[in-house]
């Protein structure tokens, strides 16, 4: 069970702060909700998550430790890339998957597995597919957040971050 105060990531939402647990009714049902305050500047919604809905409750996480990103940084270049799907709206939906379980380390083989194919595609003289550079840049995005929180670093500087410890 998560505490009030813990950062956990919430799927593809990113990082977000557990600011209640409380119990609201809507109708004639009360539930109780873990209340979320998205931690991005200049956002100021509430997410509420019925306690009770595992599926809902089973996309929180707790941030990664420093540890555990050191480690994943120390092993980038031994995780495969993601299994490629030529049927755009099937490798979409399979590396959206992905994505919505923040999963960082598929998050990152999706990653080597778009690059790679737009080496490839650039080589026969063809732009990399939009639905991938923008599934890429949305898995770039959250890794950078937490990486950039649990680290204390800018986002902007987390990229040079990897690129420095993989040397």
């Amino acid at each position: 069970m998560h505490c009030v105060g813990d950062k956990i990531v919430y799927g593809s939402n990113g990082i977000m702060e557990i600011v209640d647990i409380r119990e609201e009714s809507i109708g004639d049902v009360a539930r109780r909700y873990y209340v979320l305050s998205d931690l991005r500047v200049n956002v100021s919604s509430q997410t509420y998550v019925p306690i009770d809905n595992e599926r809902l409750v089973g996309t929180m996480r707790p941030l990664l430790t420093k540890e555990e990103i050191m480690d994943i940084i120390s092993r980038i270049d031994t995780i495969p890339e993601a299994e490629w799907n030529d049927d755009n709206r099937v490798r979409t939906e399979l590396f959206r998957e992905v994505i919505e379980s923040a999963d960082t380390e598929g998050m990152i083989a999706i990653i080597k597995a778009i690059n790679a194919n737009a080496i490839k595609r650039h080589e026969q003289g063809k732009k990399n597919f939009l639905a991938d550079e923008n599934l890429m840049r949305k898995a770039e995005k959250m890794i950078f957040a937490e990486f950039s929180e649990v680290l204390g670093i800018p986002e902007n500087e987390v990229s040079g971050f990897i690129e420095k410890h993989l040397d």
